[in-house]
């Protein structure tokens, strides 16, 4: 019978043993090296996106403005439309500050709207119109009231003629506070229905009076008066114990012109 080979030391057995061990750690080492590089490669990767997008949205905020867009013959810092008498015309001048989501600018409309119709078309006054859009956060859609004051504007530049029958029918379908709003469809069938052409639409569309909703009319209405409605009569406040009775805001206005409401003609 054949003799076997030499068979190998115990030392020889420990060296191998040994050297299986290091070429183990060596892999185990280069594979947590190549994780690493993995894992610094991609927190790199998404702290330069963080940064970058911060730098882009610091950017924005800091960047200059561009030019705000307003009706012809309103300069770019006029934070209200003027409806009624003209300026000079020596009337009173009455600012009325509004909100198309705020429900106490709802309750004034229902109680003074006609009267304020009435005295914008028979020049009894002058009405600055300031529309806010403060409540936009009260909307779940984060924009309505810029929306519907930006669509007032539209309607203003088509056809200041519109403009109250177009603030009547938004708030006699306003929308509850918390509510996405009206859509945009829906805006401009009120301005439809007020007289409104086709024009106002597209005006709508292309959001081309929201920066001055945004930039010019709101932050004066913060600075002057804060609230909605806010409104006073050759620049002394108004208090809402006056204009929650009906006809009390008219009879101001008049007395303020000098004037006393109509009679109905008897002598």
């Amino acid at each position: 019978m054949a003799a076997s080979g030499p068979s190998k030391s115990a030392q020889e057995r420990r060296e191998a043993q040994r050297e299986a061990l290091r070429k183990q750690r060596q892999a185990e080492l280069s594979r947590q090296r190549t994780v690493r590089t993995v894992v610094i490669a991609v927190i790199t990767v998404v702290a330069v996106a963080i940064v970058a997008t911060a730098g882009y949205f610091v950017y924005q905020a800091t960047r200059p403005a561009g030019p705000v867009a307003v009706p012809e013959g309103m300069s770019a810092d006029q934070p209200y439309l003027v409806l009624g008498a003209p300026a000079d015309s020596g009337k009173p001048v009455v600012e009325l500050h509004l909100d198309f989501m705020c429900p106490f600018c709802g309750q004034f409309e229902e109680i003074n709207g006609e009267d304020l119709a009435t005295m914008v078309a028979e020049e009894e006054m002058t009405l600055h119109l300031v529309p806010r859009n403060f409540l936009d956060p009260q909307s779940t859609t984060g924009d309505y009231s810029t929306r519907a004051a930006a669509a007032m504007v539209c309607v203003y530049e088509d056809d200041p003629d519109n403009v109250m029958a177009f603030q009547e029918l938004m708030f006699a379908n306003q929308p509850a506070e918390g509510s996405a709003g009206l859509t945009d469809e829906e805006i401009w069938g009120y301005a439809q229905e007020a007289g409104a052409s086709e024009a106002v639409q597209s005006c709508m569309s292309a959001g081309t009076y929201a920066p001055w909703v945004q930039r010019v009319a709101d932050p004066y209405g913060a600075e002057n008066g804060g609230g909605t409605p806010y409104i006073e009569i050759d620049g002394t406040p108004l208090e809402a114990e006056t204009w929650s009775q009906p006809g009390a805001l008219r009879e101001a206005v008049l007395a303020a012109g000098g004037a006393a409401p109509s009679d109905g003609g008897e002598g």
